[in-house]
């Protein structure tokens, strides 16, 4: 039975997609990351049985996450027939990132471009053939909630033939001989292309380090070309690959976006160069934490609507009601006291959750919505990805780091296992 892995980044939409061709329910939502667990069905097309393996969240197949750990296991691991990337057609630009990793993988790649009518009324035109005609590979216009390209996808599933892609991504010479070097260094088999475990190796994956130093005779001599080309560097190896494969995605964006609404005078595309750049993206990091963390959630939501909802709300209105109705239809009064007492379950339970915990976490949230819905918290985790690997971490942990200065259970809440 043929198998169909469904991959992409949080909130694109393969839901969606995994239910319309399995007919099963998984819970849909906006909130990043809901697909936590791996899902599987079944789909039948013209007479012919597919699995259908729906992954958690994955922006790159250099992990960060437990999510993205989990998706990058199964694409190994299952050794999928067609491997079906779903994509945001409103941030194709951190999109396409990915797709070009599978394309090195050696997958064969269908993808699918979502949000289609979203893309549209913010301006933003795709030129679907031309993306198809570079990436040499099936390329599928879709609005999924709506059902559009759905069928499109079925029919595309049932006569895919896997093709060698005629898209080659090229780095730097010097890269690129290290690459060979290594690719022919290599004697055991991993499941991807052995020029994608080459990359792997040079940016120093973990999983794929611990693999080929047990498998691999020429272990040594690898190790001694990643130092090499490391030493030609000032950033990490990891850090300058994205850099080079982001080039890669900006010029082909300049080729497929031939409108794009907001973005046609080049604001929004310098401003997101800006943030991965370590000269200019630490200062903005400093202005986003300031007055989206200490000033807007610090300042105003711990700060301002705390004093306001209980200072306004429930010390005129609300504590009176509740005080005079718990007096006059309680007459116990140790029951009076561990209702509105001092320490009771109305003062301390459900006002202060609702006049502290409330306005922090909506006003946190709500920060957090406009940073991923940007596109700015994965530039930021390549950001800071290169200073929190010193500490044994990963860039993503400068949101818990944030929050652990005004609060350290929201910052034990957020801080994800290493």
């Amino acid at each position: 039975m043929a198998k169909v892995v469904l991959v992409g980044s949080p909130n694109v939409g393969k839901s969606v997609i995994f239910n319309y061709l399995t007919g099963q329910y998984v819970a849909v939502s906006n909130y990043p990351g809901t697909t936590v667990d791996v899902s599987s069905g079944y789909c039948k097309i013209n007479g012919r049985m597919y699995e259908i393996i729906d992954t958690p969240g994955m922006y790159s197949f250099i992990t960060i996450t437990d999510e993205e750990r989990v998706a990058r296991s199964i694409l190994l691991q299952e050794k999928p027939d067609i491997v079906v990337h779903v994509m945001d057609a409103k941030n194709i630009r951190r999109m396409l990132n990915l797709t070009i990793q599978l394309l090195d993988m050696g997958f064969p790649v269908i993808v699918v471009v979502n949000l289609m009518d979203e893309a549209e009324k913010n301006g933003i035109v795709l030129d679907i053939g031309h993306l198809s005609r570079i990436l040499g590979i099936p390329v599928i216009p879709a609005s999924a909630i709506n059902g559009i390209g759905l069928e499109s996808l079925k029919k595309e599933i049932r006569q895919y033939r896997p093709v060698q892609s005629c898209f080659h991504m090229k780095f730097t010479n010097t890269i690129e001989q290290s690459i060979m070097l290594i690719s022919n260094q290599l004697k055991e088999g991993y499941g991807i292309s052995p020029r994608m475990v080459a990359l792997l190796l040079i940016q120093r994956d973990k999983a794929f380090y611990e693999l080929a130093s047990g498998k691999e005779p020429l272990f040594c001599e690898m190790i001694t070309e990643i130092n090499k080309l490391g030493d030609c560097y000032q950033y990490g190896m990891e850090y300058i690959i994205t850099i080079e494969r982001q080039k890669i995605v900006d010029s082909i964006c300049d080729k497929v976006l031939k409108e794009r609404g907001i973005y046609q005078q080049g604001a929004g595309e310098k401003l997101g160069r800006l943030t991965r750049e370590p000269a200019t993206g630490l200062p903005i990091l400093c202005l986003v934490l300031f007055f989206g963390i200490y000033q807007f959630v610090g300042r105003f939501g711990a700060g301002f609507l705390v004093d306001y909802i209980d200072n306004s709300i429930f010390v005129p209105y609300i504590n009176p009601l509740v005080q005079l109705f718990v007096y006059q239809f309680i007459p116990w009064e140790w029951m009076q006291s561990l209702v509105v007492g001092k320490y009771g379950l109305f003062t301390l339970g459900f006002r202060y959750a609702f006049i502290i915990i409330l306005p922090i976490v909506s006003t946190f949230f709500f920060v957090f919505a406009i940073l991923e819905d940007s596109g700015y918290l994965p530039r930021l985790a390549m950001l800071m990805d290169i200073i929190f690997k010193k500490l044994s971490l990963n860039g993503r942990a400068v949101i818990p780091f944030a929050l652990g200065l005004g609060c350290g259970t929201m910052a034990v809440m957020v801080t994800r296992e290493r």
